[in-house]
């Protein structure tokens, strides 16, 4: 497997995962278990089908190395803003694979990729901002996505029981404190995804419908 290595751009947005890199996964599994793996692996068979597929804010690197495993067309860009998941991503993955690789450290926003990619995946990404800088990301998808192309949005809904509003609360405000992330709770980027030209042609819930698998096509025009 052939693995490029690109530090593309400095950042925009200002979430920050170095610190809390080496105890995600284990913090993960305390909270949801295997739930949020088994929420990744919803549309796998789209990746690994996929000749040029996108993963985007894609963290340490254990969806990556799930399609690595099995992946035998085409090639593989991933764009990940934290130097420390970058790091436990090539130390996972290893020689894992046989298709191309190339791993850019950068801002997603802020990073030049080309109009090219016929999958996008965006794995718990989106909640991390607020509506405008979702919609910007939505937009950015759909011009680097071809016409014909999928794109995969794994995340948190806006929770309806007390309980999940509760870990949702608990949730952010960690998240906040050590990542500094955007957004206070989540949002359901649905609207604006149709708005931008996407509809939803598959979905899956996971932990009582508190997280959603959705699989995006572009409208035909």
């Amino acid at each position: 497997m052939e693995i490029a290595l690109n530090s593309a751009v400095r950042s925009q947005t200002r979430a920050q995962f170095d610190l809390i890199a080496p105890l995600y996964p284990t913090l993960e599994r305390l909270v949801f278990g295997v739930h949020l793996d088994d929420a990744r692996r919803a549309f796998i068979d789209d990746v690994l089908k996929a000749d040029r597929a996108l993963l985007v804010g894609e963290g340490n690197g254990r969806f990556l190395k799930s399609v690595l495993t099995r992946k035998l067309v085409g090639c593989l860009k991933v764009v990940e803003k934290s130097k420390a998941m970058i790091r436990l991503t090539k130390s996972r993955i290893g020689g894992t694979g046989k298709v191309p690789l190339e791993l850019i450290e950068a801002d997603f926003l802020r990073c030049r990729l080309g109009r090219e990619f016929d999958c996008v995946v965006t794995h718990f990404f989106l909640d991390l901002f607020n509506p405008p800088t979702q919609l910007a990301i939505i937009k950015k998808i759909g011009e680097i996505t071809t016409e014909k192309g999928t794109w995969i949005n794994v995340d948190f809904t806006p929770p309806r029981t007390m309980a999940g509003r509760a870990l949702m609360w608990l949730q952010y405000t960690f998240f906040r404190i050590v990542s500094r992330v955007e957004a206070r709770r989540c949002f359901d980027e649905s609207a604006m995804a149709t708005q931008n030209g996407w509809i939803v042609v598959a979905n899956r819930r996971f932990l009582d419908g508190f997280v959603v698998a959705k699989r995006y096509k572009k409208r035909r025009r």
